[in-house]
């Protein structure tokens, strides 16, 4: 059993997705985005979307993930700095499993020298991606309602000096998903939206040769960030992860994980 924010216990392991989720994941060709679709697949859900700008990688995920059942997984080619991409995804999941009620919007890149393409995956991104589901699920629409859930990161809740451009971006996530939150046609849409704020976790992101500063002179300074706040194995991200989704006393909330500290809950206003 593992205790959740509110005094309630909760235990994943037993812990299953309705059998009507259906998941678009952005960014799960490889990554956290493929380990979060893992995760659903394992957990029930009806089928997910992999939308992936990558399509060799992506393609090879869904012949992986075919053990789960070839009607379970698809793969969509997406570019989420293209509206258009993002619309065109949730058109063909619709088209294979009848609705979409979860989005994560996971695809985002950290690039210091390169801060445009920054800005437009991980800020533009997101609010494409969100639009798009709210778009899509909103009972008002005729959707079925559901759940966004936006990934943001440690550096959306603190400075991260040698990386001002991608702190900028994760604020901002935390910052349109909280104000769409607070939005009343929101809720009366039937849609839930949850933000998780990893701190660094064990992927390609952040392994140094991976890292792209504004200067060289900034990589001891990473280095050193990194040892303080300790590194986060995949599979504590994927609970977490879970948990912000399965555990109802979670539903709508902003969840901080390190290392350190665990799961702990960020005050919405």
């Amino acid at each position: 059993m593992a205790s959740t924010n509110n005094g309630s216990t909760f235990d994943l392991a037993t812990a299953h997705f309705n059998p009507d989720t259906v998941a678009i994941v952005t960014g799960s060709a490889e990554g956290l985005g493929k380990a979060f679709a893992e995760v659903m697949l394992q957990k029930g859900v009806k089928g997910v979307c992999l939308a992936d700008i990558n399509e060799s990688k992506g393609k090879e995920t869904l012949e992986e993930f075919k053990k789960f059942g070839e009607e379970k997984v698809i793969f969509v080619k997406c570019n989420v700095t293209s509206e258009s991409d993002i619309e065109a995804a949730f058109t063909e999941t619709k088209t294979k499993f009848g609705t979409v009620n979860l989005l994560v919007n996971n695809a985002g890149v950290q690039n210091e020298q390169n801060w445009r393409l920054c800005v437009d995956v991980n800020v533009k991104g997101t609010l494409s991606g969100t639009y798009t589901a709210l778009k899509h699920m909103s009972l008002s629409e005729g959707g079925d309602g559901g759940t966004i859930i936006n990934i943001s990161s440690l550096a959306g809740l603190i400075p991260i000096p040698y990386m001002p451009t991608y702190a900028a971006t994760k604020h901002a996530v935390i910052g349109l998903s909280k104000s769409i939150m607070a939005h009343p046609t929101t809720k009366a849409s039937g849609i839930t939206i949850g933000v998780l704020c990893p701190s660094f976790v064990d992927t390609a992101m952040i392994h140094e040769d991976n890292v792209i500063l504004r200067t060289e002179s900034d990589r001891a300074l990473a280095k050193g960030i990194q040892q303080q706040a300790g590194i986060l194995q995949v599979s504590e991200v994927t609970d977490a992860f879970l948990t912000l989704l399965l555990d109802k006393s979670w539903a709508g909330k902003i969840m901080k994980i390190s290392k350190l500290g665990g799961m702990q809950d960020q005050p919405i206003m």
